[in-house]
């Protein structure tokens, strides 16, 4: 055995496992990258919804379950002495809700669509009093907590100054849905025209919002059998590996430092597998009416290199 190998091995996985694991506290505390970083933008947003969509219980424990995740791995670690089979044992036991729940629920989704619809209320309500919509946007604290965090970054830069039109589309991609992106069209029409009928606009929005939220809960209903399909498999698929690598016999091939960098291949595809049986089980999200961040980025980068 390479010595000096495993142990150069063994500090990129305890190197990945500390990057993984201070990334996903950081999703789980609200922190944002720069303007630059838009994929990583994209990815913490996507965490920390994965997040938001499971059961009460684990969303709420869940940077306790993160604690345990370390722990475990580096239990794995030292027992195994192979710093792979920690660092697959750390990430076991951080995705478990996300298998038990694949696909997240759509029960969360409607929960999201009726927090929306509930936040237009309360606009429409407190904009019929004449109050102007920025102002209404930065004092309003009766928001559903579902949306504490998009709003809360909206009130905060408009707080600051920044032009609406530019916090109203970064509004949209925060919201990152078709819903959001036409709440961004209204907002932005109303700043450029500052017509009024803005309550009633409001109010017709979220009349759409709740009809929506209404049909999706339709569809839950209909959906819950692929999914509970997707965590039997799941399951199945974890105790099988689990068996496999805890088996001197059957993990000896592994034991070696070649084979740790065979089992991080095999690991990340029998990952990226489990990311595709969850993504099967979710409803597609409809697409987009305004441009995201990413497109807004390359149109803007085409035009300097024009």
């Amino acid at each position: 055995m390479n010595s000096s190998y495993l142990s150069g091995l063994g500090a990129l996985c305890g190197a990945l496992a500390a990057l993984s694991l201070t990334g996903a506290v950081a999703v789980l505390r609200g922190w944002q990258p720069g303007p630059a970083s838009i994929s990583a933008t994209r990815w913490l947003r996507h965490g920390r919804r994965a997040v938001a969509e499971l059961p009460e219980g684990w969303r709420n424990n869940y940077r306790l379950l993160l604690a345990v995740a370390a722990v475990v791995g580096v239990l794995v670690w030292a027992f195994s002495g192979w710093p792979v089979h920690g660092l697959l044992a750390a990430v076991a036991v951080a995705g478990l809700p996300f298998v038990l729940y694949p696909g997240g629920s759509e029960l969360a989704e409607v929960a999201r669509l009726e927090a929306i619809a509930e936040w237009l209320h309360q606009m429409a309500s407190v904009r019929a009093g004449g109050k102007p919509l920025e102002e209404i946007l930065k004092t309003l604290d009766t928001v559903p907590a579902v949306l504490r965090y998009e709003t809360g970054a909206l009130a905060a830069r408009l707080s600051s100054g920044m032009p609406a039109r530019w916090a109203y589309r970064m509004l949209g991609d925060d919201l990152g849905s078709r819903i959001g992106d036409d709440i961004v069209r209204l907002f932005r029409d109303h700043n450029a025209s500052r017509g009024p009928g803005l309550s009633a606009a409001l109010s017709a929005q979220a009349a759409l919002v709740d009809q929506q939220a209404s049909d999706l809960h339709d569809i839950e209903a209909e959906r819950r059998k692929a999914r509970s399909e997707a965590r039997r498999v799941s399951i199945f698929a974890l105790a099988v590996v689990t068996v496999i690598l805890a088996s001197p016999s059957y993990s000896a091939p592994f034991a070696t430092p070649l084979g740790q960098v065979g089992l991080i291949i095999l690991g990340t595809l029998f990952i990226a597998s489990l990311f595709w049986l969850r993504r099967m089980a979710r409803l597609e999200p409809e697409p987009r009416t305004l441009p995201t961040a990413r497109e807004r980025a390359a149109q803007e980068n085409a035009k300097g290199a024009a």
